[in-house]
């Protein structure tokens, strides 16, 4: 409750500055503000589609990714107050209001007052660049001629703090909000102008809208720009190889490889049959003709060197030849030219071997051989296998032959397929690599559709309206905000002042500084109209003192009271005066000691003193003694004097600063009394209410002050 009522005295004690310094700032901020500017607000909503909005992937089942939703509708907010954005919108806005501007009139784009200070900040050689009938014609002129130099205007429009065209100003201005977690965004803004307020909005539509679609754009048009030129040269490359594997099948011959291969190796195998056959047939009938020529020597050395009949020999040597050809390896299924010559060749042998036989058989004239065979049965058995041998011997030399050239054949093929093969793994690889890219550019090709199809759901559902009337003036809660403002400024300042003063002023912060009770205090001179009532005030507060001052005199020997300052001037002999007087009044022998007229304070008889009595042996059959020393700042107090007293009394001013000296030299006595002697303070020249709160409520008494004092003291309901 102490406290409490502290902190109240604290209040009371700020009070006027509390009520004169908020007011004064109050009025002053109402003056301030007596020309403040009216705005006008106007806003627009943009419906995004991206969360609810149909898109490719999500027709395919894709899984509707949040995350990504929430980055997209984040980058189209941020992308709204971009510095880009902004940039192109002030560039535009100024451009319009040159063009349109009038001097004279208000219009949809600029008002005349507004207009006439744009022209005031422009320079000549910038309104030259303004075309009226063309607003691109303009924007282009302003680009070109903007630098980046401090004192390029066009430069500066947007970087320095114009109200309108300004990045601060635009970016402080321009609130962008989300509609709940709808597709929906907000776009608000306001301006002194409506008509700079209402263009700024249009033209901000259309500026983040083209640098959304240009950022999204150009994300998938790279992409698919490098899919469809690394598919340019794929394709070149594919082209190339399977050129290439075309010429060298064309210069090689190669239709099908493998089936080329495949009926040579079939080819190789009938051969070798074939072969097999023919030697055995070979053998078989040179045997047997070595036997017959062995009955008929005489007949066959002659046929042997019969130039017919070794013409007629080769003859059918060379037509065997020539049938065994066509019927191993001719096409008989597909050439009827091959069929009819093979059937001529059979006529020629079979003419051929009748008329070798007749031809052999004229030259027989021996019937009988050794063993008594006829010549002409063995001559004809001769002959058939003389046919059968030349036969074989023409069908092994035609299979040798054939067999020389799949020698060459398997030869020719052998490295083809290997290089074929290399060819077809190259184009193989490149075909790979091409659907791959094929594949990706599908897929951003599809990216690029879906975007397509997000960017085209960026709908203004509502345009920005033409402002007619002006929005309320902040002006009330500008003064408000003032006028609360300064009280808690005021409140803060006083505060820290409290906190960080040392003045002794009151019981709780002369205790809190000197670590010391506070036995009693003293009022300082009243105003002129209230000297009346000093005296009184000195009793009531004198008797205070004096009972609590006496209730430490319970001692017979030793009723000494001891008043001490650090500093001089502090009151020490006007307390002694006021308690000498009480107590003479009440009939109780004093006697009063004081450093000015009973010792010297530097004497050596009161530096060695043990016992005040020493000083002044007169005082020995007082009641009462009380001895005023000297400063403590200015002299030394002998510490048997302190302990003698039954009580020490140290006086300071209340109004006056609490140093770190003075609580040093506080320190010392209360270490050489070492708790043997009780210690006081007494506050001198304190304010009403610090004596009141010792004393009770003090005269002048009338009704105000006892109200007063009564709701000091937290006497809420009380009647009394």
């Amino acid at each position: 409750m102490e406290y409490l009522s502290y902190i109240l005295k604290f209040f009371y004690r700020i009070r006027w500055w509390l009520v004169v310094v908020p007011i004064l700032l109050t009025v002053l901020a109402i003056y301030a503000t007596k020309n403040m500017g009216r705005t006008y607000d106007t806003s627009t909503t943009v419906y995004t589609g991206l969360i609810s909005g149909y898109t490719i992937e999500a027709s395919s089942g894709a899984t509707v990714n949040l995350t990504q939703q929430s980055t997209t509708l984040d980058n189209i907010l941020n992308i709204i107050t971009s510095e880009s954005t902004l940039k192109n919108v002030s560039l535009r806005l100024y451009a319009q209001n040159m063009m349109h501007g009038d001097l004279n009139h208000d219009n949809n784009y600029i008002q005349s007052s507004t207009y006439k200070e744009l022209l005031k900040i422009t320079p000549r050689e910038v309104q030259k660049l303004i075309n009226k009938k063309d607003e691109k014609r303009t924007i282009e002129n302003l680009k070109a001629y903007e630098k980046p130099n401090s004192k390029n205007f066009v430069y500066g429009l947007f970087r320095w703090f114009h109200p309108d065209y300004s990045y601060t100003a635009l970016l402080s201005n321009i609130k962008v909000t989300r509609l709940g977690t709808s597709d929906m965004i907000e776009i608000s803004y306001s301006n002194g102008d409506p008509g700079i307020a209402y263009n700024t909005l249009k033209i901000l539509n259309d500026e983040f809208t083209n640098q959304y679609q240009d950022l999204r754009f150009g994300e998938t048009n790279d992409v698919i720009k490098f899919y469809e030129e690394e598919l340019a040269k794929l394709s070149r490359m594919l082209r190339i190889e399977e050129d290439s594997l075309t010429q060298y099948n064309i210069e090689k011959k190669i239709i099908n490889y493998p089936e080329q291969t495949k009926q040579v190796t079939m080819l190789n195998s009938d051969l070798y049959l074939k072969s097999e056959e023919f030697l055995l047939d070979y053998n078989s009938a040179r045997v047997a003709v070595g036997e017959l020529e062995k009955r008929i020597q005489n007949h066959i050395i002659t046929l042997k060197n019969n130039g017919q009949f070794i013409s007629k020999l080769q003859n059918i040597t060379g037509l065997t030849a020539k049938i065994t050809e066509l019927e191993t390896f001719g096409d008989k299924t597909t050439s009827s030219k091959e069929i009819e010559k093979l059937n001529a060749y059979k006529k020629q042998l079979k003419i051929a071997e009748s008329d070798f036989t007749i031809f052999s058989e004229a030259y027989s004239s021996q019937k009988a051989s050794k063993e008594g065979v006829s010549n002409d049965v063995v001559i004809s058995a001769w002959l058939e296998e003389m046919i059968k041998l030349e036969k074989a011997k023409a069908q092994i030399k035609v299979m040798d032959e054939r067999k020389n050239i799949l020698d060459e054949q398997y030869g020719y093929y052998s490295p083809i397929g290997s290089v074929i093969k290399r060819k077809e793994r190259n184009i193989s690889f490149v075909e790979q690599n091409y659907m791959s890219m094929l594949n990706s550019l599908n897929a951003a090709r599809l990216r690029q559709k879906n975007i397509q199809m997000s960017s085209a759901t960026l709908k203004i559902m509502n345009p920005p309206v033409y402002p007619i009337s002006p929005e309320g003036t902040k002006r009330k809660s500008i003064v408000m905000t003032i006028f609360f403002s300064s009280i808690v400024l005021i409140i803060g300042f006083f505060l820290i002042v409290e906190l960080l003063d040392r003045t002794l002023r009151d019981k709780i912060r002369a205790k809190h500084l000197t670590s010391t009770d506070v036995i009693g205090a003293f009022m300082a001179n009243d105003k002129l109209r209230f000297r009346n009532f000093t005296k009184i005030r000195n009793q009531v507060t004198t008797k205070y003192l004096s009972n609590a001052i006496l209730c430490y005199l319970y001692n017979d020997q030793n009723r000494i009271i001891n008043l001490v300052s650090t500093e001089s001037k502090d009151g020490k002999s006007f307390i002694g005066e006021q308690l000498e007087e009480y107590w003479t009044s009440i009939g109780l022998s004093i006697s009063r000691l004081t450093w000015h007229s009973d010792f010297q304070k530097e004497s050596k008889e009161y530096l060695l003193a043990q016992s005040i009595r020493d000083l002044s042996p007169s005082s020995k059959n007082a009641d009462i003694i009380i001895v005023e020393y000297p400063p403590l700042n200015d002299s030394n107090i002998p510490t048997s004097l302190l302990r003698e007293a039954s009580i020490n009394l140290i006086v300071a001013k209340a109004k006056r600063t609490w140093k770190f000296t003075d609580q040093l030299l506080l320190n010392n006595i209360k270490m050489s009394i070492n708790n043997e002697c009780p210690t006081f303070l007494i506050l001198n020249k304190a304010n009403r209410d610090v004596v009141e709160s010792f004393t009770g409520l003090l005269p002048p008494v009338n009704k105000i002050n006892k109200i007063l004092y009564k709701y000091s003291q937290f006497g809420l309901t009380a009647s009394e």
